[in-house]
This record gives C-alpha cells, sequence and structure tokens, in this order.
C-alpha cells in the first residue's frame, strides 16, 4: 500500500501503512495491557461484564438471561440455579414492566452474582450499615 489509508479501527481513526504496521499497533498494545496473544486478562474479562451488564440494565429496554448466560462462561462465575430460574422467567422482559422493587431487586442480585468479578474488593459490615 503506497498510499496511507485512514480506517476505521473501533471507535478510533488510525493511520495505516501497511497490514504490518497495523499489527505492531496491536502488539503494542497487548503487550501494554498484559494481554497474552489469543487470549484475555481479569481485567479485560471484567471490563467486557461491566459494559455488557451496565448496557443492559441502562441502555437495553429488556432483561436478557443470553447476556447473563455469556458474562458467567467469561468469568467462570456460578450463578445459583434459583437465580438463573428468576432470570430465565424475566427473558425478554421490559425493564418497564417491572415493578421498581422488583426491577431493584433483579440488578442488586446479578451485581451480587458478579461482585467478584466487579469489584474484586470485599465490603464490611460497616460500610453496608453506612448505606
Amino acid at each position: 500500500m503506497s498510499n496511507m489509508i485512514l480506517k476505521p479501527f473501533g471507535l478510533e481513526l488510525r493511520r495505516i501503512d501497511s497490514p504490518r504496521e497495523l499489527f505492531i499497533t496491536v502488539n503494542s498494545v497487548l503487550k501494554k495491557y498484559d494481554i497474552p496473544s489469543k487470549g484475555v486478562n481479569a481485567t479485560v474479562q471484567s471490563a467486557a461484564i461491566g459494559h455488557a451488564l451496565h448496557k443492559m440494565i441502562n441502555s437495553d429496554s429488556h432483561f436478557s438471561v443470553c447476556m447473563i448466560t455469556q458474562s458467567a462462561s467469561i468469568s467462570k462465575v456460578v450463578i445459583c440455579k434459583e437465580r438463573m430460574d428468576i432470570y430465565s422467567s424475566i427473558h425478554c422482559m421490559n425493564w418497564s414492566e417491572m415493578d421498581k422493587d422488583f426491577r431493584q431487586n433483579i440488578v442488586a442480585m446479578i451485581l451480587d452474582d458478579f461482585s467478584e468479578v466487579l469489584n474484586p474488593q470485599e465490603i464490611t459490615a460497616t460500610e453496608i450499615q453506612r448505606i
């Protein structure tokens, strides 16, 4: 490629002289964030789950058990059968169709299920009482 080309790359535009230059950048980013080639690390897993949950809770109009299942698979989180049964029963239900208290319970349960991934720090009883 003799001419420099602007190509979309995620939300950024990068100038690429050649595919080789692109993959030099790719390798540099992987190294900078300690991401193994052809693999992921805990930071990427946590970010993916955080983005997916945020999108579902704040942007999507409905609850998705598929997103919960996929996030659990990515993070190796085991969700108890009772909760998965509840999540399955409200699959594709619009958030607006849920009673406010029920909606709050569901969001709290989801965040509790993924707390070790999203917030690996232990929360003390004193901190909970302050709320």
